[in-house]
Formats: C-alpha cells, structure tokens, sequence
C-alpha cells in the first residue's frame, strides 16, 4: 500500500485487457475494490447504480465499490479496454473525476503495470499513483486552447503535422501557439507532435499484429527505414524491440 498524505492511500489488486471481435456486454457485478476502465477500441455501454455510460475509444470512467454497474446493451465488432482494481482509502483525496482525463501516455503505463504486477507489486503501485497524480493535473489546466490543440494533435498523429499549419489552423502563429503549450505541458508544441505520433505508433505496437511496415504507412512514414530510424533516435530502442518489451499481459476475452 502507498500513503501519499492524509487519507492519499491506494492499494493495486490486479490488471488486465480485455480484448474482443465477439458480439459482448459487461456481466453485472458489484465488487468491493475501485475499478479503472480506459477504452481502446469499440463502444462500451455501461450502467453503475442509476447512471448510464457510453464510451468511446480514448473515455475512461472509474467505477465504485459496492455500487452495482454492468452493460446497457450489447457491443459489435471489436472492443478492447483495460481494467484495473485498487482499494482507496478516500478516492477524493486524489481529485479525479468520474469520467478522468488520463494522461496522453496512459496505455503506455497500464502495459507497464501488467507488466510489473507480475513481479513487483509495489512498482505497479507507484505507476499507478503516478498516472492519478498526472490525471488530477490534467484537470486543472490553465489554457483550454494547450489542450484543444494536444487533442487535435492526439486525434491526427497518424499524419505528417508541422507546427506552423497547426498554427494556421488554430489562427495563432507558430511561435505563439508552441509558447502557450509549452507554459501549459512543458515542452514546445513540435515536441508535442513528436509524442502524439510515438504513442500512436506504441499503441499499434502493443495492440496489433501489423508488420512494422504496415505500422509506419499507419503512422505517416511513406518508408520503413524512416520510421525505424525515428523510432530509435527518440526511444533509444528499435520497434520490434518495444513490441518485444512489455510481455507480461493478463488479457482476458470473455
């Protein structure tokens, strides 16, 4: 267990993926720990007590204890989201919300809590607490434009932007949007273009069985050799190493 603080307790129990094409719909249940669920394809239609729920790709929500919650109604074609159980102590000592913002990099540490549940526990804890603490920030932002503009970034990261025709399209010049993103996330808004496209290209990583060919047309690189030398020069590994990297993986799919 972490104790960050008063009442800033958080204990992880377990971690995992679901992954679907099967037609499928939530069991109901109710359960005694806290369940964070972050979508990653597919439509999830969830119920928790008297409340309704639709999510889509990128939504998260986190669930109750004791509360009952299941599924609406059914989901086609494929569905995929990580789920991860933790007991709190007081859940708005952390100040997330029902339905968080998670960091851009969120799918990135959920594979690596799959991947040290398997054998450190504490570690696991730590991201954890560390993705929450990143999420709370996340809601307390202090330029609204910062943040239209990384989800437009986020939602675009299979193209080739450039700083200054993001800049037109916002009507701000490049100087001044990269100024403003930068006092908001800090690092400039080319950086910013830069991350968005290594997490779209880790996701394809992590979730898909593409060839790394396929994943850098996916990813905006009209060659193979381009992507791998991108990849490498920012995180210092090849990308089949990076698939390679992370596992450990409870996936579970029914």
């Amino acid at each position: 267990m972490i104790a960050l603080g008063k009442n800033k307790t958080l204990e992880f129990v377990k971690i995992g993926l679901f992954d679907t094409d099967a037609t499928w719909i939530h069991p109901t249940v109710t359960v005694s720990t806290y369940e964070l669920i972050c979508v990653v394809a597919g439509s999830v239609h969830l119920f928790e007590g008297d409340e309704t729920y639709t999510l889509e790709a990128g939504d998260s929500i986190l669930l109750f204890p004791g509360v009952e919650h299941g599924g609406l109604s059914e989901s086609h074609g494929r569905t995929a989201f990580y789920w991860l159980h933790f007991h709190a102590e007081d859940m708005s000592a952390w100040g997330i919300g029902k339905q968080p913002r998670l960091p851009a990099n969120a799918e990135k540490t959920f594979r690596e809590i799959m991947h040290s549940a398997q054998t450190d526990m504490e570690l696991s804890e730590v991201l954890l607490a560390r993705m929450l603490l990143e999420t709370r920030r996340a809601g307390e932002y202090k330029s609204k434009l910062a943040y239209e503009v990384r989800e437009y970034i986020r939602i675009h990261a299979a193209k080739n932007l450039r700083v200054e025709g993001i800049a037109r399209l916002f009507g701000y010049s490049g100087d001044h949007l990269s100024r403003v993103y930068r006092e908001e996330f800090g690092h400039d808004l080319k950086e910013g273009i830069v991350r968005a496209r290594l997490l779209h290209a880790e996701s394809l990583l992590l979730n898909t069985t593409y060839s790394i060919k396929e994943i850098a047309a996916m990813s905006g690189f009209a060659d193979e050799n381009l992507f791998v030398k991108f990849f490498k020069y920012h995180e210092k590994i090849t990308p089949r190493t990076y698939r390679n990297r992370f596992f450990h993986v409870h996936m579970n799919i029914k």
